[in-house]
């Protein structure tokens, strides 16, 4: 389920967008689509890493943290950042994320896993060429009548194209 939020939350009208259409029409903008266009264009299903448990870097342990705001003080510091806590990764300074990711990666590291702004579920990021992931089972493309895809969109209140 997380999954579908993250990639359908950009389907939404932004705050910019409501805002302006607001102060424009004096209504609330349209709902966002799921066309069949989109739903054809991507597949869900299931999937496999080959990655040990220790070459996925843990984010919301809190130790991992201790030890990563210890290294990159310097980064941190320049970034405004006092703290390197939750709401610091999950902020909008990619550049800080990426550079800690970058780093992880070229010590071996296969992913790092983190929680998802959107709904707190899991997530993992996977580094390229870091581990092998096998698809298992068979992948489908989303239905209008999908329950998960229902569920996913009913709280930005997106319509979805009939099949």
């Amino acid at each position: 389920m997380t999954a579908l939020r993250e990639t359908l939350q950009d389907l939404r009208p932004d705050t910019r967008t409501r805002a302006d259409y607001q102060s424009l029409f004096r209504a609330e903008p349209p709902d966002g689509v799921i066309t069949q266009q989109w739903r054809r264009d991507r597949r869900v299903g299931r999937a496999r890493l080959s990655a040990l448990p220790d070459d996925i870097v843990d984010l919301e342990d809190l130790d991992v943290r201790r030890r990563l705001e210890e290294i990159y003080a310097g980064l941190l510091a320049t970034h405004g950042m006092r703290y390197l806590d939750i709401s610091q990764l999950r902020s909008n300074q990619r550049i800080v994320t990426q550079t800690i990711a970058l780093e992880l990666r070229t010590q071996g590291k296969a992913g790092i896993a983190y929680r998802s702004n959107l709904d707190g579920g899991p997530c993992i990021a996977v580094f390229e060429g870091r581990t092998i992931v096998s698809r298992y089972g068979r992948h489908q493309q989303l239905s209008a009548s999908d329950k998960d895809l229902i569920a996913a969109a009913a709280p930005w209140d997106l319509s979805i194209d009939p099949d």
